[in-house]
């Protein structure tokens, strides 16, 4: 009998050419079916707004709400229910998998309940922190959630008093890269990530700006679209005479966020919170020394490339290091996409 397990998504690509939508949840669903003999069928609940189609040997069903507030959402959620409600009958399930503890996992649990299927919650952000609503709403048990780090594990358990039993670390599809760049290296320090709050280029502005004391040609390039905050990042890097050192590309696509990794020496990440980037491993294969706020657990083997510290004046100090250091280009995969492929497959079969 054929295998088979529903996923349920906050947003999904709708051709391969919208790499920057949901990349990591693409890239894996894909690998999924390519490491698995399952079949897939995946409901995306905000994004895009379309018909079913095919992506990649996966039916996908959107539902199309775009983000609307909890009593806007309410029509979309009886679509997206009366949606799983035909698929789980005419489809005989072994799972649910949900990306995100939140609209998805709500979706999951009503139609787990229903038809009784095997439901999984993978947690990939800031759904583990105090305040997501979600948990306390759905109170899914231990066993049904999936963690994407020791270090998100570890805040949901401080913040709602569960432990995961799983975890499926973030990994990368590594098929996507360019060939590794081990020449020159034009970009001395990249960020990528959207301009917001969250993402705090604030402080890299400030580490930037004591880096360029000792290296007054210093050029540094931030990949990401403005969601609110770029005009403030301006102002601050005209007040410190910054303009001739860092560039906005603005909102570009995976690929050439990618482009840009394999031309930088060093990948600064200065996020306030992730559940465990995928940006960083992103960077580490691409040959950049990595420079973070977030940490990558058990990454002392990786240590010649990675640096994890929330000190301004540490990691100051250890870009000073690699940038004085000769330069070695070499590819780092910490987590394997087929390993995590098979925590999640394990979860549902093992």
């Amino acid at each position: 009998m054929t295998k088979k397990i529903l996923f349920i998504a906050p947003l999904f690509p709708q051709s391969n050419e919208e790499d920057y939508i949901a990349p990591f949840i693409a890239q894996f669903t894909t690998a999924f079916i390519e490491n698995t003999e399952i079949e897939i069928d995946l409901i995306s609940l905000f994004f895009p707004k379309s018909k079913p189609y095919i992506y990649n040997n996966v039916n996908i069903y959107p539902i199309g709400s775009g983000f609307k507030r909890y009593y806007l959402f309410f029509p979309y959620l009886i679509k997206a229910v009366y949606t799983g409600f035909l698929l789980c009958r005419k489809n005989n399930y072994d799972g649910i998998l949900c990306f995100w503890y939140r609209e998805s996992s709500l979706l999951g649990t009503i139609l787990s309940y229903l038809f009784k299927i095997k439901l999984r919650v993978w947690m990939l952000g800031q759904d583990a922190k105090s305040s997501n609503k979600y948990p306390k709403l759905l109170r899914l048990k231990a066993e049904e959630i999936i963690m994407i780090s020791k270090h998100q594990k570890l805040i949901f358990l401080n913040d709602h008093n569960i432990e995961a039993k799983r975890i499926a670390n973030v990994s990368i599809d590594t098929k996507r890269f360019p060939p590794l760049n081990t020449g020159n290296r034009e970009i001395t320090i990249l960020g990528v990530g959207n301009l917001n709050d969250l993402k705090n280029y604030s402080l890299f502005i400030d580490i930037l700006n004591t880096i360029k004391k000792e290296y007054s040609t210093i050029k540094a390039v931030i990949c990401g679209a403005d969601t609110g905050d770029q005009a403030n990042l301006e102002k601050k890097i005209s007040d410190l005479g910054l303009q001739n050192n860092i560039t906005f590309t603005g909102s570009i696509t995976q690929k050439e966020v990618l482009n840009h990794m394999n031309n930088a020496k060093i990948f600064l990440h200065t996020s306030k919170f992730e559940g465990s980037g995928t940006v960083l491993h992103e960077a580490l294969y691409s040959g950049c020394k990595v420079i973070s706020t977030i940490p990558i657990e058990n990454s002392i083997d990786i240590e010649n490339s990675f640096f994890y510290s929330t000190n301004k004046k540490d990691i100051e100090n250890k870009i000073l290091v690699f940038l004085k250091s000769d330069f070695e280009v070499k590819r780092v995969e910490k987590f394997k996409m087929e390993d995590t492929v098979k925590d999640i497959y394990d979860s549902f079969y093992a």
